[in-house]
C-alpha cells in the first residue's frame, strides 16, 4: 500500500531526474527507471547492510558480549521456526529505551537499554518478534516503501527551499503593476504545487505505512505465541508499558495512525492467545 501510494511521486520525480543525466550520458528513460527500481534489490543484501544500511541508521555492530546473547537467542528462535540455516545481521542502536526493530530482508536491531535491562527470556521474546516480521515479509514491503520515497524526499525539500528562496523576489513583483503580478502568482502557485506534491505523497504513504504496521505487529506477535515465546515477549512488553505513557491520553486519530500499538493492548492480545492456546 505505502510503496503504490509512492509510484505516481516517484515517476514524478524519477523522471525529472532522468532528464538532467540524460543530457550527458545517452540512457533511455525505460532503461533509467527500471534500473532505478531494480536497484532497490541491493538494499536486501546481507553485504550491503552491513556495510551501508548499519551507517544509515547510525547503529553499530555488536560487542562480543552483545553478540553471545543475541546468537543464542537467534539460534533457539531458528530452531522453533525450522530454518536453521537463516542467518541475522545484528545491530545495536545506541538509546535509552527499551526498543528493537527489523528491517532489509536480514537486519535485526536491538537497542543498548534493552540488552542492559531485559534478561535472556524477555530478550529472546523480543529476537522472536522482529524474527516474525521476517517470516511474514513485513520488513520486505516497508524497506521497497523506504526506497522510493528517497526521491520523493529529496524533491519535497527541494520544493520547500526553492519557495523560501523565491519569497523575496516574489514579493517584489507583486508590489509591481501589470503582467509582473500575474506572474509572481502563478510563479507561487506553480512551486505550490510542486512542494504539495511530492509532501502530501509523503504523508499519504507514511499513513499507510502506519496502519500497515499497526497489523504488522499484532500478525508478529501471534506469530511468536505460535512459535512458542510469547510469554516471554509478554514479560519484555512490560517494561515497555511501565516506560510508554503514549497509550494514555492519546486521541484516535493518533491512537489509529501509529505504527506500533499501545503495548498494554499487545500484552493483552498475547495473554488471550496464550490462554486460547492452553485450553
Amino acid at each position: 500500500m505505502p510503496v503504490l501510494a509512492l509510484l505516481p511521486a516517484w515517476l514524478t520525480a524519477m523522471s525529472l531526474i532522468w532528464v538532467v543525466v540524460a543530457i550527458p550520458f545517452d540512457t533511455s528513460y525505460l532503461t533509467f527507471i527500471g534500473t532505478a527500481a531494480l536497484a532497490s534489490v541491493v538494499m536486501f543484501l546481507p553485504a550491503t547492510q552491513r556495510i551501508f544500511v548499519t551507517r544509515m541508521l547510525g547503529v553499530r555492530t555488536p560487542e562480543r558480549h552483545e553478540r553471545r546473547r543475541l546468537d543464542t537467542a537467534a539460534r533457539m528462535v531458528l530452531a522453533a521456526a525450522r530454518t536453521p540455516k537463516r542467518r541475522f545481521v545484528f545491530a545495536i542502536d545506541e538509546s535509552s529505551d527499551v526498543n528493537a526493530f527489523a528491517c532489509g530482508g536480514h537486519m535485526l536491531v536491538v537497542s543498548s537499554f534493552a540488552l542492559d535491562k531485559l534478561d535472556d527470556d524477555e530478550l529472546l521474546g523480543v529476537v522472536a518478534h522482529e524474527f516474525s516480521h521476517h517470516l511474514g515479509a513485513h520488513t520486505v514491503g516497508l524497506s521497497f516503501a523506504q526506497w522510493f520515497s528517497l526521491p520523493v524526499l529529496l524533491f519535497a525539500r527541494l520544493g520547500e527551499f526553492t519557495r523560501k528562496v523565491a519569497r523575496s523576489p516574489l514579493r517584489r513583483l507583486e508590489a509591481m503593476e501589470g503582467a509582473a503580478r500575474h506572474i509572481a502568482r502563478a510563479l507561487d502557485v506553480v512551486m505550490r504545487g510542486f512542494s504539495w506534491l511530492f509532501g502530501a505523497t509523503l504523508v499519504t504513504a507514511q499513513r499507510l505505512n502506519d496502519l500497515v504496521g499497526r497489523d504488522a505487529e499484532f500478525h508478529a506477535d501471534r506469530r511468536v505465541v505460535e512459535l512458542g515465546f510469547g510469554r516471554q515477549l509478554s514479560r519484555a512488553l512490560t517494561h515497555v508499558a511501565a516506560r510508554d505513557g503514549s497509550s494514555i491520553g492519546r486521541s484516535r486519530h493518533e491512537r489509529i495512525f501509529s505504527s506500533h500499538p499501545p503495548a498494554r493492548t499487545r500484552i493483552a492480545r498475547i495473554e488471550a492467545l496464550l490462554r486460547s492456546r492452553s485450553r
